[in-house]
């Protein structure tokens, strides 16, 4: 292992799905505040169930990361050798 890394890389596609799964529920949340103050109340409702399904995503996702350790990175250039 390289010097200065303390564990195996994750599988960087997984942390940008998680990043951009943060972002969404970012979105969604400041969404689901401008609803609140509107009194819109099914739309409140519809975006609570988006931001559920958006956080399990995320942890599932954070689980996959967690468990899921390369030793090295894989390069798929055909430079690469």
């Amino acid at each position: 292992m390289a010097e200065g890394y303390a564990r195996g890389m994750a599988d960087p596609r997984l942390e940008d799905h998680a990043v951009g799964v943060e972002l969404q529920l970012t979105e969604l949340t400041e969404e689901l505040e401008r609803a609140r103050v509107q009194g819109r109340t099914e739309r409140m409702g519809e975006l609570e169930r988006d931001l559920a399904g958006l956080r399990d995503d995320l942890a599932a996702t954070a689980e996959r990361i967690a468990d899921e350790h390369f030793t090295e990175a894989d390069i798929h250039a055909d430079h690469a050798g």
